[in-house]
């Protein structure tokens, strides 16, 4: 097992010293994209929530039921806010 780790441990050592610079930049390259991503997850979450009030407050004005229209752009509000 030491062999297998020593030969691993000396391949990636041949890797680094050959694409050094390269390899870095593309780690970092990833590493942004990464936040990007995560970014986007949470700017779709805010824009389903704001969706889900968007409904809430569509339906209530077609009933007009103003209780819960109130509620809903009472609620549009701290989700808009937030």
């Amino acid at each position: 097992m030491k062999a297998k780790d020593r030969v691993k441990n000396e391949a990636r050592k041949a890797l680094s010293r050959a694409s050094g610079p390269r390899l870095a930049s593309l780690e970092a390259e990833v590493a942004e994209l990464q936040l990007a991503v995560e970014e986007s997850r949470r700017l779709n979450e805010r824009l389903s929530d704001v969706l889900d009030v968007v409904v809430e407050l569509l339906v209530p004005a077609v009933d007009r039921d103003d209780e819960r229209l109130k509620a809903a752009l009472d609620h549009l509000g701290k989700t808009v806010s937030s």
